[in-house]
């Protein structure tokens, strides 16, 4: 990922734990979307 190194660190501590959380959640439905697809 790209990031500013002092600021990535200091800056981004809360945001950057909510954008993980966001793009976990992504991923996570995007996975479950691919299953129930194949399964169907």
């Amino acid at each position: 990922m790209m990031g500013v190194h002092g600021v990535s660190m200091v800056g981004y501590g809360l945001l950057g734990w909510i954008l993980n959380l966001v793009v976990i959640g992504i991923v996570v439905y995007a996975s479950v979307n691919l299953a129930l697809r194949k399964n169907r």
